[in-house]
C-alpha cells in the first residue's frame, strides 16, 4: 500500500497500475487509515503552524484548479477534511468515498509533481505507516 501512494505521489503511472493491481488481488485492508494518515502529515506539512479559514479555501481552490480530478471534487467537504487534518478535534461528515477522493487528491497536490524530495516522501510515509499501524492496533 505504501508503494501504491509512492508511485501514485512520484507520477509512476505504469508502477501505480501494476502496485494497484496487486492490492486489487491481494485485498485494500488498511488502506482508507494508511491514506488518512498520509494526508494528515501531507496537510501538516503544508501548514506547519495552522491555517486560517481563509488560508484553507485558498488551498483547496488551488488544489481543485491544479489536480486532475479536482475541478469535481466538492470543496466544502474539501475544506472540511483540511481542516480536520489540522484540528483532529473537529467531527467530519464527509461520506468515505468523497474523503478518500479527497485524500488522494490533496496528497497529490502537496507530495506531488516533485514538490517533495524522495527523502521527504520516504520520512512521510514511513511516519504514516506507524500511524496507520497504531490506530489499527487500537
Amino acid at each position: 500500500m505504501v508503494a501504491y501512494i509512492r508511485t501514485m505521489a512520484k507520477g509512476e503511472h505504469v508502477a501505480n497500475d501494476e502496485v494497484q493491481a496487486r492490492l486489487d488481488n491481494d485485498g485494500w485492508d488498511g488502506f482508507s487509515t494508511l491514506l488518512g494518515a498520509v494526508f494528515y502529515f501531507a496537510v501538516n506539512r503544508h501548514f506547519p503552524t495552522g491555517a486560517t479559514q481563509n488560508e484553507i479555501i485558498q488551498f483547496v481552490g488551488e488544489m481543485r484548479s491544479t489536480t486532475i480530478g479536482g475541478p469535481e471534487t466538492d470543496a466544502s467537504s474539501a475544506e472540511k477534511l483540511v481542516s480536520a487534518a489540522l484540528d483532529p478535534s473537529l467531527d467530519t461528515d464527509v461520506e468515505p468515498r468523497l474523503a478518500g477522493r479527497i485524500q488522494g487528491l490533496t496528497i497529490l497536490h502537496t507530495l506531488g509533481g516533485g514538490r517533495v524530495s524522495d527523502t521527504e516522501l520516504d520520512g512521510i510515509l514511513r511516519e504514516s505507516v506507524t500511524l496507520a499501524d497504531s490506530l489499527l492496533a487500537s
